[in-house]
């Protein structure tokens, strides 16, 4: 099995603020990860790896990253989060 890394987001859509998750099959860069997850276009930083999407109304910022173990993956496929 490849590695796989639960990378959790925080979400900033104007005053809202949310968390969210997403798996990923390679260890990226904060940049990468959220340019993968919400199909960012252009590097717009709001501060040190917060970035705007790509109209700049909302942010989104890597709040964790977590390397999943195989059985850890199994398992959240099993519970059907991955």
């Amino acid at each position: 099995m490849t590695k796989k890394y639960l990378v959790k987001f925080n979400c900033i859509v104007g005053e809202y603020e949310h968390l969210t998750s997403y798996i990923f099959d390679k260890k990226m860069t904060e940049y990468g990860y959220c340019k993968k997850f919400w199909g960012l276009e252009k590097k717009h930083e709001l501060k040190t790896n917060v970035f705007w999407d790509n109209f700049m109304e909302n942010a989104i910022e890597v709040y964790s990253e977590t390397e999943l173990t195989k059985d850890q993956y199994n398992t959240m496929q099993k519970l059907g989060v991955a």
